[in-house]
């Protein structure tokens, strides 16, 4: 099996996300709504705290709205915002306040947190936005804080169990992050993505290019002689070239390429940043190294384009292909039956 699982390109990090990560989002936004909203029934002391309860309270009631609204094309960026605001509040009422029973309920919290972020984001962006916070704010409570020295936040238990925990669910959230995305849009044969990989993170890439106004081009490739391959030297062998064609591509092309098995012998290479030109002389000194042989074809895609038009597009281009290299070796044949 191809070892080519791992992140291909930097997916953008803050683009849409999916169906389940979405809905998770909505179920955390609407706890936290009805959270927010129980607390505003509380006695504030000063203005500002009320003031804040009730921006968080809108703030969580808009992210429901927003996630009944945009479905999967909720933008992953605003779920960062809301879990930073989660950090803000954990960072006041750990480090900076002695109301011991948010303490408490913060400390409690702080892991599910971790576990939120490592679960929708890259581990990386996880880690750079969890651990700082921890770090700081235990060290200034324990040290600094006005709670400093109270049994609710400075024991040494609470300190090692909100450490422990907070490790356990970064990397519990990372590990089911990584196996979902290999179970459902990952081919496990080549390490190339599947059609669910590529319809999100394509589709994905797709809309942004067409936004900024920048080109996008597809390319399909398809093995030559594959049926041949499966027959003559068996299946195994087959599955050994599947595997080798995607190792060219993943090594021959940008880590911001998306490559992707559409099924069977049939490959997809998403180039973002690349017009037609461009990408049809990537494609053919790719193709000048390979060692079985296969055909491609190249499309751009114009503003009205989905991914499935320049697919299409792509591949009547790849039959041009086909049709014009069979005529050359026609030629080829008859001049030297001539000779």
């Amino acid at each position: 099996m191809s070892t080519t699982w791992r992140a291909r390109f930097p997916i953008r990090q803050f683009r849409e996300i999916t169906s389940m990560e979405v809905a998770v989002t909505g179920m955390v936004a609407g706890f936290l709504t009805i959270f927010y909203g129980l607390n505003l029934f509380n006695t504030f002391p000063t203005p500002l705290h009320e003031l804040t309860a009730i921006t968080r309270f809108i703030g969580a009631l808009l992210i429901v709205v927003l996630v009944l609204l945009k479905g999967d094309r909720f933008p992953r960026w605003i779920a960062l915002v809301g879990a930073l605001n989660e950090l803000s509040a954990f960072v006041y009422f750990v480090g900076f306040t002695t109301t011991h029973e948010q303490i408490v309920f913060r400390l409690q919290e702080f892991p599910l947190i971790a576990l939120y972020l490592s679960w929708l984001f890259p581990a990386s962006v996880a880690r750079l936005t969890i651990y700082p916070v921890m770090v700081f704010t235990m060290a200034y409570s324990v040290w600094f804080g006005p709670a400093a020295g109270t049994d609710h936040q400075s024991g040494l238990l609470n300190v090692v169990s909100l450490v422990f925990f907070t490790v356990v669910a970064m990397s519990v959230g990372s590990f089911v992050k990584r196996n979902f995305k290999k179970q459902t849009e990952i081919d496990p044969l080549t390490g190339a993505m599947n059609r669910r990989g590529l319809g999100i993170h394509g589709d994905a890439i797709l809309v942004q290019c067409q936004k900024q106004h920048r080109p996008v081009s597809v390319v399909l490739v398809d093995l030559d002689g594959f049926k041949r391959i499966n027959d003559q030297q068996g299946h195994n062998a087959g599955d050994r070239v599947l595997c080798q064609i995607v190792d060219h591509l993943n090594t021959s092309t940008r880590r911001s390429d998306i490559v992707a098995r559409l099924g069977g012998d049939e490959f997809v290479v998403v180039m973002p940043e690349t017009d037609e030109e461009a990408a049809q002389r990537v494609m053919e000194r790719i193709h000048l190294s390979a060692v079985h042989e296969w055909s491609f074809g190249v499309a751009q895609a114009t503003a009205e384009d989905n991914l499935s038009m320049v697919i299409l597009r792509a591949d009547r281009a790849m039959y041009t292909f086909k049709r014009a290299r069979a005529e050359r070796a026609r030629e080829r044949s008859d001049s030297t039956d001539r000779g």
